[in-house]
């Protein structure tokens, strides 16, 4: 419905080469994801005194010549990646996020978990020096 809602108004969706080329001239750019470690962990309790990390949604911004920075959507958590970055794709599933991809990305700081829409995972990958990867 969304594509019919915008062809109908002439605006067209982004596209990954469209977000590359955009990164390479400068502009910043914002990608949605989840992480259960960048910033942080948060643990949840599930009883009997047991405790898991939770999945946070927040923003991941990339700008040519600036480090990675990761923002909770929710509690105002930041964090800067340090470089350098190697992005390896774990082939696990985001639950309730079909359409999101998981990775785990090395940093110079440590190792996170990380997951972007599939849409966005070239960009990602370009914009970390990850390659071009499967599609």
């Amino acid at each position: 419905m969304l594509d019919v809602l915008l062809r109908w108004t002439w605006i067209r969706r982004r596209t990954p080469a469209r977000d590359i080329a955009d990164f390479d001239s400068g502009q910043p750019l914002r990608v949605v994801g989840f992480t259960q470690s960048i910033g942080g962990t948060v643990k949840v309790s599930v009883g009997k005194g047991k405790q898991v990390a939770r999945s946070r949604q927040g923003y991941l911004r990339l700008a040519a010549g600036e480090a990675p920075v990761w923002s909770d959507a929710r509690g105002g958590r930041s964090a800067t990646l340090q470089a350098p970055f190697r992005l390896k794709p774990t082939g696990g599933k985001v639950r309730l996020a079909p359409k999101f991809e998981r990775y785990e990305l090395v940093t110079g700081a440590g190792t996170y978990d990380l997951a972007v829409p599939k849409k966005d995972a070239e960009l990602v990958r370009h914009a970390l020096g990850g390659g071009p990867g499967p599609r």
